[in-house]
């Protein structure tokens, strides 16, 4: 071996000795991944109830033209309602995740409660753009907080 380079190990078994596990480090790494966990989790959620905000605007500010592609719109709707109510359950705030679950039921696409056709159905969208809206105001804090406290 050359005398520049020594090895720490084990003498002529090439073997390497292998750091004791410190438990401090180990705990730090898992909270820094959990943390962006659940900050990726918000962010995808927000995303798509941004999402949900535009279409449902969208298919109140071209109301004639929004039958053809009102499926497309409950589900998305639906799905969003239900992204929303499972955030609102992990904030534990009860009482929004229920009006979230009320709101998917309203536009379940498979029993449809209303169809696109009149005023009040318009009217009915556009609150729910701004539920969602108002949805998307939550302190995140609270939200992340509720989660990592569960």
């Amino acid at each position: 071996m050359n005398s520049l380079v020594e090895s720490e190990g084990l003498p002529n078994t090439g073997i390497l000795p292998v750091q004791a596990l410190d438990e401090r480090k180990w705990e730090a790494w898992l909270a820094k991944g959990r943390a962006q966990d659940l900050r990726d989790s918000v962010a995808r959620t927000r995303a798509f109830m941004w999402a949900t905000v535009a279409v449902l605007l969208a298919a109140a500010g071209f109301w004639p033209h929004a039958s053809p592609v009102e499926i497309g719109i409950r589900f998305l709707a639906t799905v969003g309602a239900i992204a929303a109510m499972f955030q609102a359950f992990y904030a534990r705030n009860y009482a929004v995740g229920a009006l979230f679950g009320a709101v998917a039921l309203f536009y379940n696409p498979v029993a449809p409660v209303f169809h696109f056709s009149g005023d009040w159905q318009r009217a009915a969208v556009v609150a729910s753009a701004v539920l969602f809206g108002a949805a998307l105001a939550w302190p995140v804090r609270t939200i992340a907080r509720a989660k990592a406290n569960a």
